[in-house]
């Protein structure tokens, strides 16, 4: 078994590789274990990394030690490799993955995690590649695309790209028209945003998609129309906490004209006679025509430290009602 620490020196707002290698070393020596630790070079080096442990068919738990991007590079390789397990050591400025497991601070204990086990869980694949959380469209995947625009600009670094992202956003065309797929159900409209999760968060910690398991071959998706502008701020104030939803799965009445939610195997998005749409996948972003999704059951293993499989898993509430 090979344990392998990949760290992206690039990723959140410092270079992590100073305070972890430390403790990887120790925890590595602590339980006698062998454990390489690799510091990136270049973007996809993580992804051709864990391609040579898939190719040797090698037995490796390999860590991603950054963001979702890092993590999202291993998930490529991994996805119907058995040999393969994926663990992460958040580093960067979203780490959604890990929320739906755990705190921060419960997946920087490197005993923990090298004492952890494997658990098999779904992954979602599209034309683009393979999400293990969460594929969005729309208006946030666009503030997201945005942001590193706006950093560019003097003296517009954090939450002021952010802000500049959004009001970009917000007083622009909000809606899009799109064909949509839902497993047999086929139907048309303007959507100014589409969730489609395996997970219950992205972009940070907004709770798309409250109730997701990650391990129920199912898709948990939100669609949302163009509404009143003075009414986002309230729904987006709902989204990022999944208030967005009751406690029995169904759309909240004041956003009900306007949002739907439903499970399904799959979904097809495609835009019709109008320009592209964001398209955000575990936190990488680029404009698409179209967007395809289904999900694949329990084809990715992924690594939980102890102190994560010691708490209670969320139940799953009763499935949303179909459109």
């Amino acid at each position: 078994m090979k344990y392998v620490f990949m760290i992206n020196p690039v990723a959140g707002r410092a270079d992590a590789s100073g305070a972890l290698i430390p403790k990887i070393r120790a925890a590595a020596q602590t339980l006698g274990l062998p454990c390489n630790i690799v510091v990136t070079t270049h973007p996809g080096h993580a992804g051709e990394l864990a391609a040579s442990y898939a190719e040797a068919g090698q037995e490796a738990w390999l860590f991603a030690c950054g963001g979702d991007g890092t993590l999202n590079e291993l998930v490529q390789q991994a996805v119907g490799h058995p040999c393969l397990s994926v663990g992460c050591v958040p580093c960067g400025s979203g780490n959604d993955f890990i929320r739906n497991f755990g705190t921060h601070s419960d997946f920087w204990d490197i005993e923990a995690q090298l004492g952890g086990t494997t658990m098999a869980v779904d992954a979602i694949q599209t034309g683009y590649g393979y999400s293990a959380a969460i594929c969005a469209a729309g208006l946030d995947a666009k503030v997201a695309y945005n942001i590193p625009r706006f950093r560019r600009l003097p003296f517009c670094g954090g939450s002021m790209a952010y802000n500049l992202a959004i009001a970009n956003v917000f007083f622009g065309k909000l809606g899009t028209p799109l064909e949509i797929e839902v497993d047999v159900k086929q139907f048309s409209g303007e959507y100014m945003m589409a969730a489609i999760c395996n997970g219950r968060q992205y972009g940070g910690g907004y709770t798309a998609a409250p109730f997701a398991m990650m391990d129920d071959g199912l898709l948990d998706i939100v669609l949302v129309k163009p509404m009143p502008r003075h009414k986002i701020p309230a729904m987006l104030a709902l989204y990022k906490t999944g208030a967005h939803l009751s406690a029995q799965g169904t759309v909240v009445p004041q956003f009900a004209p306007y949002m739907q939610s439903l499970q399904a195997q799959s979904i097809r998005l495609r835009v019709v006679g109008g320009p592209p749409i964001i398209v955000t996948l575990d936190g990488e972003c680029a404009p698409r025509m179209e967007l395809a999704a289904r999900v694949v059951p329990k084809c990715l293993s992924v690594i939980l430290p102890q102190n994560v499989l010691d708490k209670p898993l969320a139940v799953r509430l009763p499935a949303n009602s179909p459109l």
